[in-house]
């Protein structure tokens, strides 16, 4: 039986609302942010999943996991490698600053203080790995970062990782992925938002 993983972006932040990079640096859930994790609360607890729930040790994650997890069945486990992209430097500044400075499907280019999209693409492979080997034929959540949805769906869906991006993950959204007993990948759903459409 394979092993069925689904990751949660994390709520909205005040970075978010102001457009901003945010990288390693922790913004607070907005009250909108709160909202939309608990929206998605009820769907979490009808997938009847593994008490394992893994979230990013970055605090907009931890506490996003916070709201999701179901009591007295889910125990969070940070794992700093389903951390977002490091953008040293430039972590704070606004998107169209970080995209003058970044080339255009560079994947080898990491920002002083910060992480290429090509490092940030192994750690959440291997990431991905170790949660579903530890959990063979088990159903798991984790919940991440955008840039991370990103750069694992790239991967799922045989993407090069420079590519252009022709998806949104938004805030709270759910993607499903499944490991076969082979480990190969699949994407099931992407950037699913049902619980915030009524």
């Amino acid at each position: 039986m394979g092993t069925q993983l689904i990751v949660v972006r994390h709520g909205e932040t005040i970075y978010n609302t102001r457009n901003l990079y945010q990288g390693h640096s922790d913004s607070p859930l907005t009250a909108d942010g709160e909202a939309q994790a608990r929206a998605l609360a009820p769907r979490i607890r009808a997938l009847c999943t593994a008490p394992a729930l893994y979230c990013s040790d970055l605090l907009r994650a931890r506490r996003t996991a916070e709201l999701i997890a179901t009591a007295g069945h889910h125990e969070l486990t940070a794992e700093p490698r389903l951390r977002e992209r490091g953008y040293g430097v430039l972590e704070g500044r606004s998107r169209d600053e970080v995209q003058q400075v970044i080339p255009t499907g560079d994947i080898e280019f990491a920002p002083p203080g910060g992480e290429s999209q090509r490092q940030l693409h192994q750690r959440v492979v291997a990431a991905f790995d170790a949660i579903a080997s530890r959990h063979l034929g088990e159903r798991i959540v984790a919940v991440s970062h955008g840039g991370v949805l990103i750069a694992f769906a790239k991967h799922v869906l045989g993407l090069p990782q420079g590519a252009a991006r022709r998806f949104h993950i938004h805030n709270t959204s759910l993607s499903v992925f499944e490991r076969d007993d082979a480990g190969e990948w699949s994407v099931r759903t992407l950037g699913d938002l049902a619980h915030l459409e009524g």
